[in-house]
Protein backbone atom coordinates (compact mmCIF):
# COMPACT_ATOMS: atom_id res chain seq x y z
CA UNK A 1 0.00 0.00 0.00
CA UNK A 2 1.39 3.39 -1.00
CA UNK A 3 2.04 6.14 1.53
CA UNK A 4 -0.54 8.36 -0.21
CA UNK A 5 -3.27 5.70 0.08
CA UNK A 6 -2.36 5.00 3.72
CA UNK A 7 -2.44 8.70 4.56
CA UNK A 8 -5.85 9.07 2.90
CA UNK A 9 -7.18 6.07 4.82
CA UNK A 10 -5.89 7.47 8.11
CA UNK A 11 -7.51 10.84 7.43
CA UNK A 12 -10.82 9.14 6.62
CA UNK A 13 -10.66 7.10 9.82
CA UNK A 14 -9.83 10.20 11.86
CA UNK A 15 -12.72 12.09 10.25
CA UNK A 16 -15.16 9.26 10.96
CA UNK A 17 -13.96 9.10 14.57
CA UNK A 18 -14.42 12.86 14.92
CA UNK A 19 -17.95 12.64 13.52
CA UNK A 20 -18.77 9.79 15.90
CA UNK A 21 -17.47 11.83 18.82
CA UNK A 22 -19.57 14.83 17.79
CA UNK A 23 -22.70 12.68 17.46
CA UNK A 24 -22.11 11.11 20.87
CA UNK A 25 -21.65 14.55 22.47
CA UNK A 26 -24.80 15.94 20.81
CA UNK A 27 -26.89 12.93 21.83
CA UNK A 28 -25.54 13.15 25.38
CA UNK A 29 -26.48 16.84 25.60
CA UNK A 30 -29.98 16.14 24.26
CA UNK A 31 -30.49 13.33 26.80
CA UNK A 32 -29.22 15.56 29.58
CA UNK A 33 -31.60 18.38 28.67
CA UNK A 34 -34.54 15.99 28.38
CA UNK A 35 -33.63 14.44 31.71
CA UNK A 36 -33.44 17.80 33.47
CA UNK A 37 -36.75 18.87 31.91
CA UNK A 38 -38.43 15.64 33.03
CA UNK A 39 -37.15 16.03 36.57
CA UNK A 40 -38.39 19.63 36.68
CA UNK A 41 -41.84 18.58 35.47
CA UNK A 42 -42.03 15.79 38.02
CA UNK A 43 -40.89 18.15 40.78
CA UNK A 44 -43.39 20.81 39.84
CA UNK A 45 -46.22 18.29 39.42
CA UNK A 46 -45.62 17.13 42.98
CA UNK A 47 -46.86 20.48 44.26
CA UNK A 48 -50.04 20.61 42.19
CA UNK A 49 -52.63 18.97 44.44
CA UNK A 50 -55.88 17.63 42.98
CA UNK A 51 -57.42 15.71 45.89
CA UNK A 52 -56.57 16.84 49.41
CA UNK A 53 -58.57 13.97 50.94
CA UNK A 54 -56.18 11.34 49.55
CA UNK A 55 -53.94 9.97 52.29
CA UNK A 56 -50.98 9.56 49.95
CA UNK A 57 -51.24 13.25 49.11
CA UNK A 58 -51.30 14.14 52.79
CA UNK A 59 -48.30 11.90 53.43
CA UNK A 60 -46.42 13.66 50.61
CA UNK A 61 -47.27 17.06 52.10
CA UNK A 62 -46.09 15.95 55.54
CA UNK A 63 -42.87 14.57 54.06
CA UNK A 64 -42.19 17.85 52.25
CA UNK A 65 -43.14 20.17 55.10
CA UNK A 66 -41.80 17.99 57.89
CA UNK A 67 -43.34 16.94 61.17
CA UNK A 68 -42.49 18.43 64.54
CA UNK A 69 -41.15 21.97 64.90
CA UNK A 70 -43.03 23.73 62.11
CA UNK A 71 -45.20 26.79 61.54
CA UNK A 72 -48.91 26.49 62.31
CA UNK A 73 -49.96 27.35 58.73
CA UNK A 74 -47.84 26.14 55.81
CA UNK A 75 -48.32 25.98 52.04
CA UNK A 76 -47.21 23.11 49.82
CA UNK A 77 -45.25 25.58 47.69
CA UNK A 78 -41.55 26.27 47.26
CA UNK A 79 -40.95 29.60 48.98
CA UNK A 80 -44.72 30.24 49.08
CA UNK A 81 -44.53 31.15 45.39
CA UNK A 82 -45.93 29.35 42.35
CA UNK A 83 -45.91 29.93 38.60
CA UNK A 84 -49.13 29.04 36.77
CA UNK A 85 -49.51 28.96 32.99
CA UNK A 86 -52.13 31.14 31.34
CA UNK A 87 -55.45 29.30 31.12
CA UNK A 88 -54.49 26.63 33.64
CA UNK A 89 -55.62 25.74 37.17
CA UNK A 90 -53.33 24.89 40.04
CA UNK A 91 -54.24 23.35 43.39
CA UNK A 92 -52.56 25.19 46.26
CA UNK A 93 -52.58 22.91 49.29
CA UNK A 94 -52.01 24.02 52.86
CA UNK A 95 -51.62 22.37 56.24
CA UNK A 96 -52.79 23.85 59.51
CA UNK A 97 -51.89 22.71 63.01
CA UNK A 98 -53.00 24.88 65.96
CA UNK A 99 -50.50 25.06 68.77
CA UNK A 100 -51.36 24.91 71.59
CA UNK A 101 -55.08 25.77 71.21
CA UNK A 102 -57.82 23.27 70.37
CA UNK A 103 -60.83 24.79 68.63
CA UNK A 104 -63.19 24.91 65.67
CA UNK A 105 -61.42 26.52 62.72
CA UNK A 106 -62.32 27.92 59.31
CA UNK A 107 -60.40 29.76 56.58
CA UNK A 108 -60.86 32.38 53.87
CA UNK A 109 -58.69 33.33 50.88
CA UNK A 110 -58.35 36.89 49.61
CA UNK A 111 -56.29 38.84 47.09
CA UNK A 112 -54.35 41.54 48.92
CA UNK A 113 -52.11 42.91 46.19
CA UNK A 114 -51.73 42.98 42.40
CA UNK A 115 -48.47 44.26 40.91
CA UNK A 116 -49.57 47.31 38.84
CA UNK A 117 -46.34 47.28 36.84
CA UNK A 118 -46.85 43.71 35.66
CA UNK A 119 -50.62 43.18 35.64
CA UNK A 120 -51.83 46.18 33.63
CA UNK A 121 -55.40 47.19 34.44
CA UNK A 122 -56.17 44.16 36.64
CA UNK A 123 -57.32 45.16 40.14
CA UNK A 124 -57.58 43.25 43.40
CA UNK A 125 -61.32 42.75 43.18
CA UNK A 126 -61.11 41.47 39.61
CA UNK A 127 -58.22 39.16 40.39
CA UNK A 128 -60.05 37.72 43.39
CA UNK A 129 -63.23 37.00 41.43
CA UNK A 130 -61.50 35.53 38.37
CA UNK A 131 -58.61 33.54 39.83
CA UNK A 132 -59.89 31.96 43.05
CA UNK A 133 -62.12 28.96 42.39
CA UNK A 134 -63.07 26.07 44.64
CA UNK A 135 -61.70 26.30 48.16
CA UNK A 136 -61.92 30.07 48.50
CA UNK A 137 -63.22 29.50 52.02
CA UNK A 138 -64.36 26.61 54.15
CA UNK A 139 -64.51 24.86 57.48
CA UNK A 140 -61.52 22.99 58.87
CA UNK A 141 -63.61 21.51 61.66
CA UNK A 142 -62.48 20.83 65.19
CA UNK A 143 -58.71 20.49 65.39
CA UNK A 144 -56.94 19.35 68.52
CA UNK A 145 -53.69 20.96 69.57
CA UNK A 146 -50.83 19.50 67.52
CA UNK A 147 -53.14 17.69 65.05
CA UNK A 148 -53.12 18.41 61.30
CA UNK A 149 -55.90 19.57 59.01
CA UNK A 150 -55.54 20.20 55.28
CA UNK A 151 -57.10 22.59 52.78
CA UNK A 152 -57.04 23.05 49.00
CA UNK A 153 -57.44 26.31 47.07
CA UNK A 154 -57.91 26.17 43.28
CA UNK A 155 -56.20 29.08 41.50
CA UNK A 156 -56.82 29.68 37.78
CA UNK A 157 -54.89 32.16 35.65
CA UNK A 158 -57.13 33.47 32.84
CA UNK A 159 -55.65 33.34 29.34
CA UNK A 160 -55.84 37.13 29.01
CA UNK A 161 -53.70 37.80 32.08
CA UNK A 162 -50.31 39.32 31.17
CA UNK A 163 -47.21 37.17 31.40
CA UNK A 164 -45.30 37.77 34.67
CA UNK A 165 -48.39 39.26 36.33
CA UNK A 166 -47.87 38.73 40.08
CA UNK A 167 -50.71 38.40 42.55
CA UNK A 168 -50.45 38.10 46.33
CA UNK A 169 -53.02 36.05 48.21
CA UNK A 170 -53.75 35.95 51.93
CA UNK A 171 -55.21 32.97 53.77
CA UNK A 172 -56.85 33.84 57.09
CA UNK A 173 -57.58 31.19 59.69
CA UNK A 174 -60.44 31.90 62.10
CA UNK A 175 -61.14 30.22 65.44
CA UNK A 176 -64.54 29.51 67.03
CA UNK A 177 -66.45 31.89 64.75
CA UNK A 178 -64.32 34.94 65.56
CA UNK A 179 -64.12 37.66 62.91
CA UNK A 180 -60.50 38.34 63.89
CA UNK A 181 -57.96 36.14 62.13
CA UNK A 182 -56.20 33.65 64.39
CA UNK A 183 -53.42 33.12 61.81
CA UNK A 184 -52.63 34.70 58.42
CA UNK A 185 -50.06 33.74 55.77
CA UNK A 186 -49.42 35.03 52.24
CA UNK A 187 -48.54 33.18 49.04
CA UNK A 188 -47.73 34.60 45.59
CA UNK A 189 -48.78 33.49 42.11
CA UNK A 190 -47.04 34.53 38.87
CA UNK A 191 -48.59 34.08 35.42
CA UNK A 192 -46.34 32.45 32.81
CA UNK A 193 -46.73 31.62 29.13
CA UNK A 194 -48.41 28.30 28.48
CA UNK A 195 -45.87 25.73 27.31
CA UNK A 196 -46.35 24.21 23.87
CA UNK A 197 -46.32 20.42 23.82
CA UNK A 198 -42.92 19.05 22.89
CA UNK A 199 -41.13 22.27 23.75
CA UNK A 200 -38.82 22.77 26.75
Amino acid sequence: MSKTRLLTKNKKAAFEMSMTTVIVIVLSMVMLILGVTLVQKIFQAGFNVVDITDQKTRDAINEKLGVGQEEELQFYLEGNTQEISQGETFGVAFRFSPEPITGVYSYETKVTEVDPNKCGTIKKEGAESTTIGLGKSGSLGTINSGAYQYGLIKITIPKEYPINCEIRYLVNIYKDGSETAYKSVNFDIRAVRKKVAGMF
